[in-house]
């Protein structure tokens, strides 16, 4: 028989945001900005600790980023931020350049003088942060930058799959450039800006995608020892 679902009214509704969802938030944050690195354990007693929660919700919040593939479940059901090889990563890129370069096709015809005015004012902080070698402002506002443009795209689901990739490579790009020091132009983001400015979708999409593989260039010729030939893996982690 089915229900009817006015049956259901009197039931409250769920809280918009539980623990778990905004430790998750910040743990997704921190992956992405590249805080973590390639190898890196995490413990779940020692991330309670530092939110000061209980060890419940980090447990489903680190279950949940292994589900997106952020993090690595070993068979003993430890954990570990994956480590990075040549193949994974032209994969990544691969399918960055295609959704990235969609999402901000998409975003061109939308986007407005004051969301331009934003994105310069980024690309003129990430300008100072080179400057001073400043590697994690440097990537907050890379990140920034990138999902502004995204956001505007106004595509709940490109933008879930452009996070998840971001998951993937955030923390072997930040290891990639703490070896080797920030290295990068931002010629890439003022062609991006101004083809935002005139609506040209083509030349917008072609100015990130030429973001996206110049920085790969970057990676892959000033630091090949980032990489690693395996998906070897420390199993000497933390339970979940």
């Amino acid at each position: 028989m089915t229900q009817n679902l006015m049956d259901l009214a009197g039931i409250d509704r769920p809280m918009k945001t539980t623990l778990r969802d905004q430790i998750y938030t910040q743990l997704r944050s921190a992956i992405m900005a590249g805080r973590f690195l390639p190898g890196q354990h995490l413990g779940i007693i020692a991330l309670a600790e530092a939110l000061n929660v209980s060890a419940m919700p980090v447990r489903e919040a680190l279950r949940q980023l292994v589900a997106e593939g952020a993090l690595e479940m070993l068979p003993n059901r430890m954990v570990k931020v994956p480590v990075m090889t040549h193949e994974r990563f032209r994969q990544i890129l691969g399918i960055r350049l295609l959704l990235e370069g969609h999402a901000t096709e998409l975003a061109a015809p939308r986007f407005t003088p004051a969301q331009c005015d934003h994105l310069q004012q980024l690309s003129d902080g990430m300008t100072a942060a080179l400057l001073e070698n400043d590697a994690e402002r440097y990537f907050a506002l890379n990140q920034d930058f990138h999902f502004t443009i995204y956001a505007a795209a106004e595509s709940d689901v490109l933008m879930q799959h452009i996070r998840m990739l971001w998951l993937k490579m955030g923390p072997f790009i930040r290891l990639s450039y703490s070896q080797s020091g920030v290295k990068a132009t931002e010629v890439n983001h003022g062609e991006a800006i101004a083809a935002l400015r005139a609506h040209d979708a083509t030349a917008a999409a072609n100015a990130i995608r030429m973001d996206l593989m110049e920085a790969a260039d970057v990676i892959q010729e000033v630091n090949p020892a980032a990489f690693t030939e395996t998906d070897a893996v420390d199993i000497s982690l933390v339970d979940l």
